[in-house]
């Protein structure tokens, strides 16, 4: 992976923390928790398989999904019309 690609995906994980992390540190560590438990992947692996992140974020937020989305959305800011971003998010939308 070159700087670029590890730039994209160290600013993806910062979104992605950032926004959980403003909800509570509990429920930060349950969504950890259940990507390891589950799938054997962390949060910054979650750029090669984003449905992991998918399914667990449903699964603990339900209805509220949406707005993670969002939330993560605005933190990424800017960047979120670069493709690499964009290609994670409209797969967290499927």
């Amino acid at each position: 992976m070159d700087a670029e690609n590890n730039a994209k995906k160290a600013l993806l994980t910062f979104a992605v923390e950032s926004t959980l992390l403003k909800i509570g540190k509990p429920e930060y560590e349950k969504v950890v928790y259940k990507l390891e438990s589950e799938y054997n992947c962390y949060i910054p692996d979650c750029h090669e398989n984003p449905e992991f992140l998918k399914r667990v974020l449903q699964d603990i937020y339900g209805n509220s999904y949406d707005i993670i989305l969002d939330e993560i959305r605005t933190e990424l800011g800017e960047f979120i019309s670069q493709k690499y971003f964009e290609d994670f998010l409209q797969a967290l939308q499927r």
